[in-house]
């Protein structure tokens, strides 16, 4: 999200994506119909795999086929230190793409640290990066260091993601499902809405986090997740038409 009608881009295949459950061909064709579905917004598919060449591959056919960027993780399961994890980025940027090192510390055991980050900017090996740390304090000090590169994550960030100053916008799961009532959070400040914000992660959370977005957009879960059951539901608005 950031300024023009809408929505500005999409992420496929991200946390929300369940991309740790879909197969590299099947990843690719979703990479494909968002690109064709995105009328000439930006679009940054996760191209990570635990396997580096299928991660390169996903890179090197997103680029083939018209992504903005890739969003990418360090690598995942072991944790690695800056050296390791400045490697991967090396080889992902060898394929041609802007890249958002995501960093994201409640889903991967490899931090993307400030100073690794700043390095690899100078250097031009990333573009940005999205933080997903919900850490005001960090936020704060890499988006001052690097004014309108870096993006935050964690939709309980959402409200409060526009008093943070050089911040270059935000990528939310819920707004998938609740695209109107994000917009209005994040561009018009309207703080009425922050205890529905806060309502709305929580039931999100207590029903399954990912398992019930993908329930309220009637999609279905890839297994091993399952849906949750409809009493779990209750109380959550439904999601927004088109």
């Amino acid at each position: 999200m950031a300024r023009s009608p809408g929505v500005d881009g999409f992420v496929p295949t991200g946390t929300t994506g369940e991309f740790l459950y879909l197969t590299d061909r099947e990843r690719e064709a979703v990479h494909r119909t968002v690109l064709d579905a995105a009328r000439g917004r930006p679009v940054y598919p996760c191209t990570w795999d635990a396997s580096q060449s299928t991660a390169l591959f996903l890179t090197e056919a997103a680029r083939d086929q018209g992504a903005s960027g890739v969003l990418m993780p360090p690598p995942l399961y072991y944790e690695v230190d800056d050296r390791v994890a400045r490697a991967w980025f090396e080889a992902v940027a060898e394929k041609g793409l802007p890249i958002l090192a995501y960093h994201d510390p409640k889903h991967l055991h490899s931090a993307v640290s400030s100073s690794l980050y700043e390095e690899m900017r100078r250097s031009e090996l990333v573009a940005g990066m999205l933080d997903a740390s919900e850490d005001v304090h960090r936020l704060r000090r890499v988006a001052a260091a690097d004014p309108g590169a870096v993006l935050a994550g964690g939709d309980r960030m959402l409200a409060a993601a526009p008093r943070i100053p050089n911040l270059g916008g935000f990528i939310s799961s819920i707004a998938n499902v609740w695209p109107s009532f994000c917009l209005r959070l994040f561009r018009s400040g309207e703080s009425q809405l922050e205890d529905a914000l806060v309502e709305r992660v929580n039931r999100i959370h207590a029903a399954g986090g990912l398992r019930a977005l993908k329930a309220l957009l009637r999609m279905g879960c890839r297994p091993p997740l399952i849906e949750p059951l409809d009493a779990e539901l209750i109380g959550l608005p439904p999601a927004e038409g088109p």
